[in-house]
């Protein structure tokens, strides 16, 4: 598979930041920081205003790692797992619940490719807001970034059936929160 000029623009960034390039970094800063705080702000939804603190903590987390990191075409995934980790760690510090997943509460439905096409925006994103945080993220990751099955395992750690998985239980439990169904 050839890489885009993007994907090989975003690694030439990442490269450069590597050895020391202030400017190149500035670029993904750029480049990552709305995607960062717009995942941050959705799955802190109890506290969206305090994204901003986060995004400050994982952008040094990325810029201290960033010379360990061997696969510069694997940024993406990387950036996001450290935004996950930041996020989930600001859970399990104010105790947060995290509830587990549990797909039998969702009742079946027809499976469709597209998620509820007539929401609006708004509706979409109240829907979010009522998903487990497992649910939630996968979410984010596939149809608001638009990150590959694959890259979405690097980023929660979980194998590719799980993934799958998440992402089928998430789809339905949008769906019955769009259409005013009890979780």
């Amino acid at each position: 598979m050839s890489a885009t000029s993007q994907q090989l623009y975003e690694q030439t960034l990442v490269i450069r930041s590597q050895i020391g390039d202030e400017a190149a970094f500035q670029k993904l800063l750029q480049l990552y920081g709305p995607r960062l705080l717009g995942f941050a702000r959705k799955m802190m939804q109890k506290s969206p205003d305090e994204a901003e603190d986060l995004l400050q903590e994982i952008w040094l987390s990325i810029f201290r790692g960033l010379p360990s990191l061997m696969d510069v075409g694997k940024f993406r995934p990387w950036a996001f797992r450290i935004a996950r980790d930041r996020v989930y760690r600001e859970y399990r510090r104010r105790r947060l619940p995290v509830a587990p997943i549990d797909d039998a509460r969702v009742e079946e439905l027809p499976e469709t490719d597209e998620l509820n096409s007539a929401a609006n925006a708004e509706e979409l994103h109240q829907g979010l807001d009522v998903l487990s945080p497992q649910h939630r993220e996968v979410l984010l990751l596939r149809f608001f970034e638009e990150m590959s099955y694959e890259e979405i395992a690097r980023v929660t750690g979980s194998t590719l059936g799980t993934v799958r998985s998440r992402i089928h239980y998430g789809k339905r439990a949008l769906r019955n929160a769009l259409d005013g169904k009890a979780l």
